[in-house]
């Protein structure tokens, strides 16, 4: 619970950015706590973003109509690592991004590895 609290202004941005991405509907589930929010599309992205068929801010799962078997497992385990690293895992899942690139990142590679979900090229 203390990481959820930790983790308010992270989900709280996370929401907006759910709201942008023209929500189609919005569920609560718990363990982990999480909002999960699904959109049409992110239209808002750039880079290696445009493609992205979900994503986790904070406590703020979103959604696409692009997900396939396994996505919302991923973002479960994205959801785990804010809390396991409260306020923080945002910036060190950028700095690992910037140093390694998205299918080297620790962290979607925890998230691969225990979601069972796989990379799908566009």
């Amino acid at each position: 619970m203390i990481g959820f609290i930790l983790n308010i202004p992270y989900t709280f941005f996370g929401l907006l950015v759910g709201l942008v991405s023209i929500p189609e509907s919005f569920k609560w589930r718990v363990n982990p706590y999480a909002v999960v929010i699904k959109v049409k599309r992110f239209w808002w992205t750039i880079g290696y973003m445009r493609h992205a068929r979900a994503m986790t801010i904070g406590h703020a799962i979103l959604l696409s109509h692009k997900i396939i078997d396994r996505d919302l497992e991923h973002e479960i385990v994205h959801v785990r690592q804010h809390e396991r690293i409260p306020i923080i895992q945002p910036i060190l899942y950028w700095v690992e991004l910037l140093k390694k690139g998205y299918r080297n990142n620790k962290y979607e590679i925890e998230a691969y590895r225990v979601s069972g979900s796989k990379y799908k090229e566009r």
